[in-house]
């Protein structure tokens, strides 16, 4: 499918994630994005990183193939421009500087390999994007979370403006390996817990950081955290603090996320998940937040909803990139 000349604007954003490789193709009205095509392939570039720190043949063979897929759906959507950005596992791979030029060339389109920093701020707007659509009074002071595979984003603003976001090299996937590869026990989520709480001490102790009624929650993580609540327990649109430890008894000392996980497909997954759920427990706990909300926006959208203020609106949303149209 093409996007006519006079039809509204379509924008890509991809991106080369620690697990999965994903492809949002969307427009941008009125300040909202509206995703018209999606694609995501599980790459697990940061489960199968070898001892030497570098992306093994298989996991890049993966990698090379599904971008020449994304390559082709790109040439059919005809995006007015496009970006692609790659995050943690290629942050750290030791062989990224011989992986990225192949990857440009598979997909077409040059590869930015951001920071943390610039992770979280591009999550931030993809939220702010998704929730700044209430007419009439001040925009809402709010925190976004982004427990990532490879690595952790936090960020604090209000609405379009960015006050900080800090990073942290750890994320659900890496904690999930180091924890439960023996599988998931009470003994082994308490480890975990304790090492997130130690990887997140001084998150709430800025200024301004700590005590939140409610926080946003932009992961895949999260959300798969909401998904494995709400088959585990009562339905609910939120996860306040009760709901996560009852989560954490029901999935971790009654054996629910086990239970569950034997009817996914994909390895390693239920470790994941309870890496993810230690380490959201300990950023609630440092941050003081009474009840997580997942959003179903984040880092492409805040890709898209940047690429269209450059294109559109001339709207400021901090550094260049380049353009790729």
């Amino acid at each position: 499918m093409t996007n006519p000349p006079n039809a509204v604007p379509l924008y890509a954003a991809v991106e080369l994630g620690s697990d999965s490789f994903r492809l949002h193709v969307a427009s941008c009205e009125g300040g909202r994005v509206r995703v018209v095509a999606t694609l995501s392939e599980p790459i697990r570039l940061g489960a199968e990183l070898d001892a030497g720190g570098g992306i093994g043949t298989a996991a890049m063979a993966r990698a090379l193939a599904c971008l020449r897929q994304f390559r082709t759906a790109l040439a059919l959507w005809q995006p007015r421009a496009v970006r692609v950005v790659a995050t943690a596992a290629l942050r750290i791979a030791r062989n990224a500087p011989a992986f990225v030029p192949a990857a440009e060339n598979a997909i077409g389109y040059p590869v930015d390999v951001i920071g943390g920093e610039e992770e979280g701020r591009l999550v931030y707007f993809g939220v702010a994007a998704a929730l700044d659509h209430t007419p009439g009074g001040a925009p809402e002071r709010r925190l976004v979370l982004d427990i990532g595979s490879g690595s952790t984003e936090l960020a604090v603003g209000r609405g379009a403006e960015l006050e900080r976001v800090q990073s942290f090299g750890v994320g659900a996937l890496r904690q999930g390996l180091a924890f439960f590869g023996e599988g998931i026990d009470p003994s082994a989520f308490d480890a975990a817990l304790a090492s997130s709480r130690s990887r997140f001490a001084d998150a709430g102790a800025l200024p301004g950081m700590r005590g939140w009624p409610r926080a946003y929650g932009a992961s895949g993580s999260v959300r798969a955290l909401a998904e494995l609540a709400n088959a585990l327990l009562a339905p609910a649109p939120s996860l306040p603090v009760g709901r996560l430890l009852a989560l954490r008894r029901a999935a971790i000392e009654e054996g629910g996320l086990a239970r569950v996980a034997a009817q996914w497909p994909q390895p390693g997954r239920a470790a994941q998940i309870a890496g993810g759920l230690a380490m959201l427990l300990a950023l609630v706990e440092d941050l003081g937040i009474d009840e997580l909300v997942p959003v179903q926006a984040g880092l492409r959208a805040g890709v898209i909803r940047e690429l269209h203020g450059r294109f559109q609106d001339k709207a400021s949303y901090g550094t260049p990139y380049r353009e790729c149209v």
